[in-house]
């Protein structure tokens, strides 16, 4: 089993309202809403470096999804997602590649 699900290029809205405006970190975990789901699904962010990413921001991540063998099939390279917190949303993300 991989160590993630998808590699994705995530941005983070510039207009995102507390709390993430004080920006994020690896481990941080979002909901996110993919077109082919009907429902949002939970996922782990890893960043490539131990800095904190803040709105504005495009940065590449690595997303583990706790649900993936539900809705894994549906998801291609590609897609486009929301990235919500509390139906809130913050940002977006665009699945790069897709591990086996």
């Amino acid at each position: 089993m991989s160590a993630f699900h998808i590699t994705a290029t995530v941005t983070l809205s510039e207009d995102v309202p507390q709390p993430k405006s004080g920006g994020i970190k690896s481990g941080y975990a979002p909901h996110h809403k993919f077109v082919n789901v009907n429902y949002l699904v939970s996922g782990f962010h890893s960043y490539p470096d131990e800095q904190t990413h803040y709105p504005g921001e495009s940065i590449p991540a690595k997303i583990v999804f706790p649900s993936w063998e539900f809705f894994g099939d549906t998801v291609s390279v590609g897609d486009r997602f929301e990235i919500l917190e509390m139906g809130r949303l913050v940002g977006e993300g665009i699945v790069q590649s897709i591990s086996n």
